[in-house]
């Protein structure tokens, strides 16, 4: 009776610190996100290191991350939703090279443009 209680004490501490381990995992794999290395990387042809836009991304109208209108008057949300929908003829969606937490990401890169 004495060993049963052991294992199961012992079983549960074990599914508990794997549970943690996992839960670890996940963390250090998000906090290995480096948001100014996917806009440089993904970004930089149409929107310049100052968030606008590129000669290129001039000639696809690409948005100029530092008007406040267009910050003040586009969600979170709604950059998410482009980056990863993009826009027909003039953005390419990124929903296949960039996942949820990645887009998530970029949304403080594009605010960090406006100037307060």
């Amino acid at each position: 009776m004495y060993k049963r209680g052991i294992v199961a004490v012992a079983s549960f501490m074990l599914v508990v610190s794997a549970v943690a381990c996992f839960q670890g995992i996940t963390l250090a794999k998000e906090a290995r996100i480096d948001p100014m290395k996917l806009y440089i990387k993904h970004c930089s042809d149409c929107h310049d290191k100052n968030g606008k836009p590129t000669d290129f991304g001039k000639e696809l109208e690409s948005t100029d991350f530092t008007d406040k209108n267009w910050q003040a008057n586009t969600t979170d949300e709604k950059i998410v939703k482009q980056i990863a929908d993009g826009t027909p003829e003039k953005m390419m969606s990124f929903k296949e090279k960039l996942n949820s937490d990645e887009m998530k990401a970029l949304v403080p890169v594009i605010r960090s443009f406006v100037k307060k």
